[in-house]
């Protein structure tokens, strides 16, 4: 499979129908390069692969490594509220995948999170999270996926801003867990470590990170202008987890 460079590959992903923004590709990128040495990245909610794209390149980049892309591919809740209907988007996804040239390194699983998980066994060095937006599903991919992931290793989550299910998780739970180390906030994204043990850098880094996300919460809340607080949590990330 052919290196491409960061431009290469977002000619080819945004060809592709989804959900990511400008700098979320790229992000994606970033981390399952740095972390494609330590496991396998496992992609909860594939869709119609422009996601899967982006971690496949990034995981040819670093140490190559397979990316098991998890979703059944008949939509759900969260596709249904953007006005997706009766959708069956396997075979569009397998064609994506095909012609981005990632076939090789991508392993479908035409299922739910919870029907992969049985009799899962591999390590995870990166989980990324963007399938059923819901709070209890959200729980329940963090969770269960979890205990696979080798301290070093990342877990990614999508719309942390935009869907109330993901945020209220996000800033509930997943900020306040001690054996997360967050690495950083790009748009949407949310990416943490998962560590032994938060250094006190680590802990003052979180809570600039709870602060600038409590700031952007009631901005949005109030209807007033958004950009100062995300561009303030741009700044604070740190794009590769090696840092």
């Amino acid at each position: 499979m052919k290196s491409l460079s960061v431009e290469e590959i977002g000619h080819i992903a945004n060809r592709v129908d989804g959900w990511l923004g400008k700098r979320e590709g790229p992000y994606l990128y970033s981390l399952a390069k740095a972390v494609s040495s330590l496991g396998v990245i496992v992609e909860i909610g594939s869709w119609k692969g422009k996601s899967t794209i982006w971690l496949a390149q990034g995981a040819q980049a670093g140490q190559g490594g397979e990316v098991y892309a998890i979703d059944p591919h008949v939509g759900g809740p969260d596709q249904e509220q953007k006005g997706y209907r009766n959708v069956h988007t396997e075979e569009e996804f397998k064609n994506n995948i095909r012609l981005a040239g990632v076939e090789q390194l991508v392993v479908p699983l035409v299922m739910t999170s919870r029907e992969a998980m049985r009799g899962w066994n591999r390590p995870i060095g990166l989980l990324w999270i963007d399938g059923d937006h819901s709070y209890e599903n959200v729980k329940f991919d963090l969770y269960n996926w979890e205990p696979y992931v080798v301290v070093g290793g990342v877990i990614a989550f999508h719309d942390t801003f935009s869907w109330n299910g993901v945020r209220k998780f996000v800033d509930e739970e997943v900020l306040w867990c001690d054996k997360f180390q967050v690495l950083g906030q790009v748009n949407q994204i949310l990416a943490v470590r998962k560590v032994p043990r938060l250094s006190a850098l680590d802990r003052m880094k979180r809570r600039i990170v709870i602060y600038l996300r409590q700031a952007y919460n009631r901005a949005s809340l109030e209807g007033r202008h958004r950009r100062v607080p995300k561009n303030l949590l741009l700044a604070v990330s740190r794009p590769k987890p090696g840092n």
